[in-house]
């Protein structure tokens, strides 16, 4: 899972509310913060924009690359490096951590729990955690075995879905055709993402110490099982 391809697609094609979420979480100000899988640093560069102190993570060196030069053009300080959600490295605790736009969907559901407990060594007393996540509906009923394409002049690309029932994973396979003057280049990727039930998330969290102040879905409103996303906001 490179995501070599994809991270240089990312920003134009994720459709993702980014001030939206920065908004459950101002005023960060001066918090020192921490944007796990952090991508190409989209939202890194608002919280950085907000006032935080932000340090980017991510497993991906394509996709840092992009956020190192992205950051670096538009005259930011923003420290990336890289790490893995289960394992990566701090000096000191942090204010905020902040894992964006289906991060934690990366982990096996055996492993989600040992990966909110590392997050919860990286917390100050007090410190918030936020983070949301692709539901079980919308992997299995909106993602889960179904083709997305868009035709356009200067890129194309195919995005094709196997859903895993017993694994609870939908794999997806990312073919990108991108035009180079009379030509087109051919770029592939591969992912899996997972779902994790409203139990198994609410039973990791407390197994790791912290406390769930709230989840809600992406309008605001308390969670549904009906929902394509849920947002939680966790505190130590």
């Amino acid at each position: 899972m490179s995501y070599d391809a994809l991270s240089r697609y990312y920003e134009r094609l994720i459709d993702f509310d980014y001030q939206g979420y920065l908004a459950r979480l101002e005023p960060v100000k001066g918090l020192r913060c921490l944007d796990l899988a952090c991508g190409t640093g989209k939202f890194t560069r608002l919280l950085y924009l907000a006032g935080a102190q932000v340090e980017g993570v991510d497993l991906s060196p394509d996709m840092l690359a992009v956020a190192m030069r992205t950051t670096r053009e538009a005259g930011q300080k923003v420290l990336y490096r890289e790490g893995d959600v289960l394992s990566f490295s701090f000096t000191r605790p942090y204010d905020l951590i902040t894992v964006v736009c289906d991060g934690l969907n990366y982990v096996k559901p055996a492993d989600l729990p040992k990966a909110l407990a590392h997050i919860a060594e990286a917390l100050q007393e007090g410190g918030r955690l936020v983070f949301d996540l692709s539901t079980p509906t919308k992997l299995r009923e909106v993602l889960g075995d179904n083709l997305y394409y868009e035709d356009g002049e200067d890129l194309t690309y195919y995005w094709q879905n196997t859903l895993h029932p017993r694994s609870h994973s939908v794999e997806m396979a990312l073919t990108f055709f991108e035009r180079d003057g009379d030509v087109y280049r051919r770029y592939d990727e591969e992912q899996t993402q997972y779902w994790h039930t409203m139990d198994e998330v609410r039973s990791a969290i407390e197994a790791s110490g912290l406390t769930l102040e709230s989840v809600v879905g992406e309008k605001g409103d308390p969670a549904k099982e009906s929902d394509h996303r849920w947002i939680f906001i966790i505190t130590k």
